[in-house]
């Protein structure tokens, strides 16, 4: 009896370890599904290298879901890089054929359609690819492109907007983080030194886009929403624009104490992460600090956080898997993992992340979002999300 007490009281000393985790078996899962999916992305891609977007009758040739698919494809495991490598270069080929005279690259026959988000995904994959002195000059125009369209003055300078800024005497223009955070990813990737001036600036119309009355505090800004009965809100998370409406944030508005209080969500407050640690900002800065108490308040991969579940229309979905990629890029850029969560939960985000990608996978071998919001019906411009963000997470799942 005593034999079998004291076995007794050794084990519930020690419980028995849990099951050691195969990431070997996920990776290679991952990998998989990746692989099926370039092969599927690659056999869509017409003779003149390019992936079209656009709705089903009225697709036409992109080259910002081309650049995309060939950022991805450049950055591949090996031997789907290897495999792929004629695509990768047609791919690239079409994107260099769409360079305007100003250094930028837009959609449309006349290049002229959004032009800062083309040109800062076309910087992107630019960058990923190798430079010859052709793809080197063309990394320098883009550059050159996207510093001088970021506003200057007036209530957004700092960020950009879709199109070409306003010139001497126009009306100021409106930037979005969106836009504003893609520009800033396509700098850092192609090498924009930190000191450039772009970054200060950039930060400067960041902290607008933030729900927090200690960081934004930009008076011109807080009295047009006060004149708007509107006002920040205190979460540390971040919005799509610093504009006194309801297009300040697609996730809305709620009302508290008698006032509009904007809305944070995942994506802009991962955006903005990422865009404040490009700019140099520390862990430890206030900005940084408060989104990263936004993230820990509201990790999820089930749904976009900040979206309102709604079965019918899935509206808890809208926009899921641009957010996965900048969910991944800022949690790198971050560095920590496993990411702690106020619930005390540690979160191995690329395994669960990995995880996530291999079960909701559609039978096409492609991914497809449910709600169509941002063009993600399209599995073209989906897919190459998820691949981009694949790329990232196989630094990590292996």
């Amino acid at each position: 009896m005593k034999t079998m007490t004291t076995a007794l009281l050794v084990l519930l000393a020690f419980p028995a370890a849990a099951a050691p985790r195969d990431d070997a078996e996920l990776a290679k899962k991952l990998k998989e599904t990746y692989a099926a999916a370039a092969d599927k992305l690659v056999a869509m891609q017409d003779a003149a290298g390019a992936w079209k977007m656009g709705p089903e009758g009225k697709q036409t040739p992109s080259p910002s879901s081309t650049a995309l698919i060939v950022a991805s494809l450049a950055q591949a495991p090996q031997e789907i890089r290897a495999k792929h490598k004629d695509a990768t270069a047609k791919g690239l080929a079409f994107i260099m054929s769409k360079k305007n005279a100003d250094g930028s690259f837009g959609e449309g026959p006349t290049g002229a359609f959004l032009k800062t988000y083309t040109t800062a995904l076309c910087l992107v994959a630019l960058s990923a690819v190798e430079r010859t002195d052709a793809v080197a000059d063309a990394i320098r125009g883009a550059q050159a492109y996207l510093k001088n369209n970021q506003l200057k003055e007036g209530p957004h300078a700092g960020g950009l907007g879709y199109g070409d800024a306003p010139k001497a005497g126009e009306k100021p223009g409106r930037g979005d983080l969106s836009v504003t955070g893609f520009a800033a990813e396509g700098l850092k990737v192609s090498g924009l030194p930190q000191e450039d001036a772009f970054w200060d600036l950039a930060v400067k119309f960041v902290r607008k886009c933030q729900n927090n009355s200690e960081i934004n505090k930009d008076a011109d800004f807080l009295a047009e929403l006060k004149a708007k009965n509107m006002t920040v809100g205190d979460d540390g998370g971040l919005y799509y624009s610093p504009v006194a409406s309801d297009k300040a944030s697609p996730a809305g508005t709620k009302k508290v104490a008698d006032k509009e209080v904007i809305l944070s969500y995942g994506a802009m407050t991962y955006d903005g992460i990422k865009t404040y640690i490009y700019a140099g900002l520390k862990k430890d800065s206030p900005e940084v600090k408060a989104a990263m108490d936004w993230v820990r308040k509201n990790y999820s991969l089930d749904a976009h956080p900040g979206f309102v579940y709604e079965e019918v229309k899935r509206n808890h979905l809208r926009g899921i898997y641009y957010y996965y990629l900048l969910m991944a890029r800022a949690l790198d850029v971050y560095g920590e993992n496993p990411l702690e969560t106020f619930d005390g939960k540690k979160h191995d985000w690329p395994r669960e992340m990995a995880e996530q990608f291999v079960k909701v996978v559609k039978d096409s071998k492609l991914w497809q979002n449910e709600n169509p919001a941002w063009y993600e019906n399209d599995p073209v411009i989906t897919t190459s999300y998820v691949l981009l963000t694949c790329d990232l997470l196989f630094k990590y799942v292996k």
